[in-house]
């Protein structure tokens, strides 16, 4: 029993070498000049001046976007200065090795040789999407990693019994949940339905409620603290605008203008859901509260001459934007059905093309695209062209998880712990697979295909098992029948 809790030890070398061949191919990239994007003027960041005299209280008062990357804004600022931006480097090119060890981890635990498993790792690193986000100051690189750390860890939690291991699973869930929206506390509470799920016994199901508590604490006190505070139990305040983008969005101005004479939808239904608050208060008809800090008051963030989404009128407006929303799908169920499958499809384009000015200068990655532009173009025409362009070979996804489901099935009913817990770990890379394919193609619309990275890796461990499996079941029919071509 002890060396079972144990387990055997751990393969160092294998992850050493693993790590030097990424930072070989990441130390070959600086030698072509690829720079990090860092930028703070992006929608869900507070001032950056805020953050980096007043973070606590600007954390506060804060309710547009989950907190994370503000707190890691802000531990940048403070600690770096002038230098925030080498120290964003350094942890992004930190976070871009944790992603690639943790897939590596994951790859052996559902039981992919050493060889495909550096194989899956080395193509995830090097694909144009994992590049760019690794050198943009953007949330999908940590999401990715710590997504993927998080499934290194349930593996590691189950097959060595440990109760500090899955204190650090859902530590790491946690730290999802306050930094992207994608990731509810109906998410979290379903990572922990999942850990118990796959517990043999009540003792162990005891351990893994006991580890959830101080993370579900920390994740459940930003919904209090919003709820107390803005009076409403999410850990962020914007998601009507984007649920805008794929109801009410998709209605003809004329439509949408008539509807609102109809007092069907708000007049904040005729605004741009990027619409700054300068927009919004030429709509808005009531009372201006008083007592909001400068945070939520001024209309733009000076340091970075960019509109404040973080003001209180846009907190007004999300709460009729959300019931424009229902009103659109109790009237027009198809046509949102229709948009969610054109989102759907949108999520499986290209990911370094999901942003609106790709081309241009305006594009985030316009300086990647200098350097690795051509790189990018042939890769995007090999994965996304066969057999259904814009999605391509993401198109046979579908079967591949398919197939893998049966196979997770079949090994969490076996007797055999190690059988078992790959069963489990291939369950929950497929689980969080499908719930953000979901959450994305359903929930909002535009800008999708980015949100494809945070499970890029997972997606591809699923189609190299799937692979793994069909080339064994095939080899295995070859030994077992010789007609078998």
């Amino acid at each position: 029993m002890h060396a079972q809790k144990n387990g055997p030890p751990f393969p160092w070398r294998e992850y050493a070498i693993v790590a030097v061949a990424f930072a070989s191919t990441r130390l070959f990239l600086a030698a072509l000049g690829l720079k990090f994007n860092f930028s703070l003027d992006w929608m869900w960041l507070s001032d950056p001046a805020d953050l980096r005299d007043r973070l606590l209280e600007t954390i506060y008062y804060f309710h547009a976007f989950p907190p994370g990357m503000n707190l890691l804004s802000g531990f940048l600022l403070k600690l770096g200065g002038d230098h925030a931006a080498v120290l964003a480097r350094l942890l992004f090119s930190t976070l871009g090795l944790v992603l690639a060890l943790s897939l590596y981890y994951v790859s052996r635990a559902v039981g992919l040789s050493t060889r495909v498993s550096a194989a899956v790792t080395l193509a995830v690193a090097l694909l144009p999407q994992s590049i760019y986000f690794e050198h943009l100051y953007l949330y999908e690189q940590p999401v990715a990693a710590l997504l993927c750390l998080s499934v290194a860890l349930f593996h590691g939690a189950l097959s060595r019994r440990s109760p500090t291991l899955w204190v650090a699973f859902f530590a790491a869930c946690a730290a999802i949940g306050i930094t992207r929206s994608t990731f509810h506390l109906v998410w979290f509470a379903a990572m922990i339905a999942i850990a118990m799920w796959v517990q043999p016994s009540r003792d162990r199901r005891r351990i893994v409620m006991t580890a959830a508590v101080a993370p579900a604490v920390l994740l459940v006190s930003l919904y209090v603290k919003n709820l107390i505070v803005f009076d409403t139990f999410s850990a962020f305040t914007y998601g009507p605008s984007n649920y805008a983008h794929v109801t009410v969005s998709a209605l003809p101005p004329d439509v949408r203008a008539q509807w609102v004479r109809e007092h069907r939808l708000s007049p904040f239904s005729t605004l741009s859901p990027y619409a700054g608050p300068r927009e919004y208060l030429r709509v808005f008809s009531g009372p201006q509260p008083s007592g909001w800090p400068s945070q939520m008051t001024q209309l733009e963030r000076p340091s970075v001459h960019a509109p404040n989404f973080n003001h209180w009128v846009i907190l007004e407006a999300n709460r009729h934007r959300n019931g424009d929303a229902f009103s659109y799908l109790r009237s027009q169920p198809l046509e949102y059905a229709t948009r969610a499958v054109q989102g759907l499809r949108d999520l499986f384009t290209a990911s370094t093309e999901w942003h609106p000015y790709t081309g241009s200068e305006r594009s985030p990655h316009y300086e990647h695209r200098q350097v690795l532009g051509g790189y990018e173009s042939l890769v995007n025409r090999l994965v996304h062209s066969f057999p259904v362009a814009p999605v391509g070979l993401y198109a046979l996804l579908p079967l591949v998880m398919a197939w893998t489901a049966r196979r997770s099935w079949q090994f969490m009913r076996s007797v055999d712990s190690h059988v078992m817990n790959r069963g489990a770990v291939l369950f929950l890379c497929l689980f969080n697979v499908a719930y953000v394919v979901a959450v994305s193609s359903m929930a909002t619309f535009l800008e999708s295909s980015r949100y494809r990275f945070q499970v890029e890796p997972l997606i591809w461990v699923l189609t190299a098992f799937c692979i793994a499996g069909l080339f064994r079941a095939r080899a295995h029919r070859s030994v077992s029948d010789p007609r078998f071509p």
